[in-house]
């Protein structure tokens, strides 16, 4: 038996606080009992954004991370998929552009993954699938947990808003992210990813990982700690999980909006579109397949690549958008897509080769457009965006178009078109290399 000094006394909320910004050793429970009591009302927003703040600047530990996590979970319920079959989900920690998700899902359930996904709407000047999906016209992204599980058994695959049944702990704290501009936080996002995909019940995981001034890491080495946390959180609950790492410096193919990236994923589920996301979406949806047990190892991007071909991916998308309400042909005519009424050309200032292209800044000046949310509850505008004409590595002369702003408002879209050309970054012919 213990004695009374031996015995662990729970820490405050205050103590946790004052612990963590110090760097002291924190346990999984405290942590754990901390998110608990925020959720319940006796910890406050105050106290809990004062922890966003501490991982924003300098990183949770682990155990803060874990206990985050097994509180999210247990804040709703969880499913349990095994009796399907071969169930997975795929989740990215965000980025500029990156629209992976409304490929890789298919792709995925061609090779024989039975996906079941939920996602999330656009945080900070990130895109976020939900938003994307409901520029659809007629897709529901709300169903029930029966209806979404017989779809997944029925169709392959499923991919949802948030139900407020599993880890409604996690909505809460994404507004307060959102409010507190803690939104680009490795830990956080690791923490909010895993608590997600663990409660929906699939039995395999794949995770894009992004980095650069568009993603929620830094740089590749940043990337990589966050992949391996989420390996190490997935490993403690039982879970199989791959992960990628994409560099995300400037843009992900060449939309940036709502239905501009529908297009540009119809795109390459025809078997076109931008070589870099075709690329990341088939590396995903691979991984998935490897981790399910569907796929040898070392062979899913290959077969992913094909399934984009022979156009058995795009008949599996055509499927699950039938499926939840919205319009299959989305994916081949790319007609009912809404479209902005403004289109504004962004000329090039001089003659170069384009060196770059500043993700954050393009992310942030679409936000502004509409495409995203200042505060929790704007109403999002699917139809505009920016189409990029160029991307790293291709010539310029003055005058030539950089890009397209697809804009609801002519002011609107004069402030993006300044802002997307100072997002460029040229190189003279004359100039040296930097």
């Amino acid at each position: 038996m213990c004695s009374i000094a031996e015995m662990a006394v729970p820490l405050s909320p205050l103590e946790l606080l004052e612990r963590t910004w110090h760097g002291d050793p924190v346990d999984v429970d405290d942590a754990r009992r901390f998110v608990t009591s925020w959720l319940g009302n006796g910890a406050t927003d105050a106290q809990m954004a004062s922890w966003c703040a501490i991982a924003q600047a300098r990183g949770l530990p682990r155990a803060c991370t874990a206990g985050l996590v097994s509180a999210l979970i247990a804040s709703g319920e969880r499913l349990d998929l095994a009796p399907l079959g071969m169930t997975g989900d795929l989740h990215s920690t965000g980025g500029v552009g990156d629209n992976v998700t409304l490929v890789a899902v298919p792709v995925a359930a061609a090779l024989g993954v039975r996906v079941a996904k939920m996602s999330r709407r656009g945080l900070g000047y990130w895109g976020g699938t939900v938003d994307k999906l409901e520029a659809i016209p007629g897709y529901r992204t709300e169903l029930d947990l029966g209806e979404f599980v017989g779809q997944v058994q029925r169709v392959g695959c499923a991919v949802i808003a948030q139900n407020p049944r599993l880890v409604p702990g996690d909505a809460r704290l994404t507004t307060l992210r959102e409010a507190t501009g803690t939104v680009a936080n490795r830990d956080l996002v690791a923490a909010t990813i895993m608590a997600k995909a663990l409660a929906g019940g699939a039995v395999a995981l794949a995770v894009e990982v992004t980095w650069g001034h568009g993603a929620a890491c830094r740089d590749a080495a940043e990337a990589a700690a966050t992949a391996d946390l989420i390996a190490w959180l997935a490993e403690g609950w039982g879970r199989r999980v791959r992960t990628t790492v994409t560099a995300i410096e400037e843009p992900l193919g060449r939309m940036v909006g709502n239905a501009l990236e529908v297009r540009e994923a119809a795109d390459v589920l025809r078997g076109g579109g931008p070589t870099d996301l075709r690329n990341v979406a088939a590396r995903l949806a691979g991984d998935l397949a490897e981790a399910a047990g569907v796929s040898e190892p070392g062979g899913g991007a290959r077969r992913a690549a094909t399934a984009l071909a022979d156009g058995t991916a795009l008949e599996t998308a055509e499927r699950w958008v039938a499926a939840q309400g919205g319009d299959p042909g989305i994916w081949t005519g790319v007609t009912g897509l809404p479209t902005a009424p403004i289109g504004l050309t962004v000329p090039a200032g001089g003659d170069g080769t384009v060196e770059g292209i500043d993700a954050r800044r393009v992310g942030e000046a679409v936000r502004r457009l509409g495409a995203g949310r200042l505060h929790p509850f704007q109403h999002v505008d699917h139809s505009v965006g920016v189409e990029l004409l160029v991307k790293r590595g291709d010539p310029v002369t003055a005058g030539s178009p950089l890009a397209t702003v697809h804009a609801r408002d002519q002011w609107l879209g004069d402030h993006a078109v300044a802002e997307i050309l100072a997002s460029f970054r040229i190189r003279g012919d004359s100039d040296p290399p930097d």
